[in-house]
Formats: structure tokens, sequence, C-alpha cells
């Protein structure tokens, strides 16, 4: 699959915007697994390497498609392989499957769609002894598919319907193409309204897009650690909408948040670490249900965790010989076993001493720069969120009363940000 790049028309990466709960590019690879039995990404390993599958970069730089092609085909071992542009979301591995099967009953070099808008090599089927030819075109500066497919011999595929091959190209088209009752921002809260004994959560809107940190702040009991819980599903608004991991999950059921929370996981204050466990066993834990890994896969995961969050030395420890900081620390390593896209933290520099908080910033930072996790951080803690967050919502009397870049927070004329600065500019 080409995973494609930044798109000036989208702003951004085209293959990870948002589509039908996950993203363009784990959407069609979906279609093409089933249809191929495996999937390959050509792209840059750094941004495509956490989606789940096999990465390789271009050989050759800037040579588009043709050269995704070229890097395909390099890496291939296998005779016929079917390529996928990333932004073709309306494909199906029905589809894929007749191409296939018709390539390789074609005796031809590849096998490419025909529509009533014009040929789609953006989605066909290439034989591996193309390679040479792909090679001669880049260094004849023949750089469009389209040229290049008219040079070599290729079967044209009848398909009536040009709609299936549509690029999503523009914020428009990927607006009408989504679902309806997704979002395009990976967490995203709109007039979200909840109240206790007295109104917690006023009209609160904010949201969080794939691989950015958000930091939530405010004093006590302004609704931060009540937001969380709103993410998680554990509460229900009384009004508004939650989008989490891309999907409506207002009116989910218990089961329909199960598979919602296997993608979002939480870090919470105490840690909520089983006393009767070692740390690794808590680590463990979380693992027995994966059916992919035996014992001894699990064993490594389990010291590689520890190894990550710097707590290999503590592994037959028990929680209740540990400091907080620790308890913390083991906890985002438990998290991280279930191999999130998310986590959310719940004031985690609260309770532990400077050199402890220390660290578990640089952990976050981490697992931000590295594993690019989308998170989302309740804090009082400042320092942490400059240091770690990309923006920041302050929840002050219900109300979000700032959301935007943390660089812009000081500029904000409210009187109660200021104050709140001010407050820890003194301490």
């Amino acid at each position: 699959m080409l995973a494609g790049g930044q798109s000036s028309r989208m702003g951004q990466d085209k293959a990870l915007l948002p589509w039908k709960g996950a993203t363009l590019v784990q959407s069609v690879a979906q279609e093409v697994l089933q249809a191929a039995g495996s999937v390959t990404l050509i792209g840059t390993p750094e941004v495509y390497g956490n989606l789940g599958f096999p990465v390789i970069p271009d050989l050759i730089a800037g040579c588009g498609p043709l050269g995704g092609l070229h890097a395909a085909l390099s890496a291939t071992s296998a005779e016929w392989n079917l390529v996928v542009a990333c932004d073709m979301p309306s494909v199906t591995h029905e589809l894929l499957e007749e191409l296939l099967a018709a390539a390789e009953q074609s005796g031809a070099d590849a096998l490419v769609p025909e529509t009533p808008d014009g040929l789609e090599p953006l989605c066909a089927v290439y034989h591996a002894r193309l390679l040479p030819a792909v090679e001669s075109a880049i260094q004849s500066k023949l750089l469009t598919m389209h040229d290049f497919v008219s040079t070599i011999r290729a079967r044209l595929w009848p398909a009536p319907d040009a709609s299936v091959f549509r690029n999503m190209n523009t914020p428009e088209q990927l607006l009408e193409g989504r679902p309806k009752d997704t979002s395009s921002h990976y967490i995203e809260f709109v007039d979200v309204y909840k109240t206790f004994d007295k109104p917690v959560l006023v009209d609160v809107s904010f949201h969080v897009d794939a691989g950015e940190t958000v930091a939530i702040i405010g004093r006590s009991g302004v609704g931060k650690s009540v937001t969380l819980g709103h993410i998680m599903g554990f509460l229900k608004p009384d009004q508004g909408r939650i989008y989490v991991a891309y999907s409506d999950i207002t009116d989910m059921t218990e089961t329909e948040l199960r598979r919602i929370r296997k993608k979002v996981t939480m870090v919470f204050q105490s840690g909520a670490l089983f006393d009767s466990l070692t740390v690794g066993e808590n680590i463990l834990f979380s693992l027995e249900t994966r059916e992919d890994y035996n014992e001894q896969n699990k064993e490594d995961v389990v010291r590689g965790l520890l190894n990550l969050v710097d707590m290999a030395d503590y592994e037959n420890v028990y929680p209740t010989e540990l400091s907080t900081g620790h308890k913390r620390a083991v906890a985002i390593a438990r998290a991280l076993a279930a191999q999130p896209e998310c986590i959310l933290y719940d004031e985690p520099t609260t309770m532990v001493d400077p050199i402890m908080s220390d660290h578990l910033i640089g952990l976050m930072l981490r697992l931000k720069n590295q594993l690019r996790l989308t998170a989302v951080v309740v804090t009082h803690d400042l320092d942490l969120m400059r240091r770690v967050a990309d923006t920041v919502v302050v929840l002050y009397e219900g109300k979000a009363i700032f959301f935007g870049p943390v660089a812009d927070l000081e500029k904000s004329p409210h009187p109660h940000i200021q104050e709140f600065l001010a407050m820890d500019r003194v301490a």
C-alpha cells in the first residue's frame, strides 16, 4: 500500500486522516489484507510504524507513486502484487480479490482498472518482473504512473463504476464521505453539559487530534477528572456529544465501549495496581487475554515495558514497597501492555518528589515522541503542561474558558487565567 505523505489540500498527511473509526490507511489496509493475505505499507517507518503493518521506505526519494511501486517490487517475494493508494476508502476486498484473480489469468505484466473516467494505476496489480522497467522509467524521468503504464504490457480491466476508486483529496470530500456518527478528531467534546448536585461541565467543547497531547488544567473541583470519566465512558453527559477514537460514544452500551477501551487506556492517580501481585505480574495481567502471545512472548513484553519506564530492577517487587511515583511508572507500563492508541493521565505528578516528577515527565515525552501516542493529561502542574502538551484546556466554573496552543495561554486576558499563572510563578 502506498501510504502517501503531506497533502497541501488536506493540510496534513492524508494517510492518517480519520475514517470510520480508524484512519484512511488502516481502513484501506484491512480490505487489502482480506484480499491479499498480507499488507506492507510504503512510507516513512517513523510515521506509520505504529499502525500494525510492516513499513518500508522509498528507496529513491522524490519519485511519487512510481517510487512507491519501485520500493514494493524491490521488497516483494510474490509474483503478483496488488498496489493500492491509501486514499481510496471505497475499495472493497471483494473487488480487490477479483482484480488479483484476473491478473493471474491475464498473461500480462500488469492488470489496470479502466473506468469511464480513465485508467486507475493506483489500484492495480503488477508482476514482480516489472522491476527493471520501473527502474528504467525512473532513470528516464518518466515519473507519472499513467505514462509508465503506457510503456508496459498491461491488460485493462473494465470497471463500470468509477466512484469505487474515488480519492479523498479535499476536506470537503472527506466530510461528505465520513459516517455521521464520527468525528474528524480523535477525541471531541461538543457542548457537553454534566451536573451532579451542581453543574460540573457547562457547554464544554474541545478536541484532541491523533498524536497530540492535550492538557486539562484548573483548580480542584472544576471537572478535570470528570472529563476523563466521560472520555472512558464511565460517565454519560446530560447534554452534548462525545467522540472517542473518532466514534460517537455518547449512547454506546457497555459492550460497545469495550471496543473503545481497547484503544484508550487510563493511568489513575493511585496507579490501581494489584497489591497481591508483583510489578511484573501486574503488567502480565494485562497480557493474559492475548491469544497471539505465548508465555515467552509475554515475558519479553513485560521486560521490555519495564525497561521502557526504567523499572527493570523492580520486576519482583510488590506495589506496597514502591513510592507513589514508581507506582505510576508501573501503571503506565501496564497501560502500554494493551497497545493503546491513546493514554489518559490523571494528575501524574501529584504527591511525588521533584526528581520523580521530572522522571515521569521525561517518560511521558518519550511515549509521545517515540510511540506517537495520543494523550490527555489532567494536571495542575504547569511545568508538566508546558513540557508535554501541545494544546491546553482551562476549566473554570464548569466552563472551558481557554482552548488553544500552550504558547498562547500566557496571552489570555481572562483574569482567572492570569491569576492562576501568577500563583504558579510565586510558587
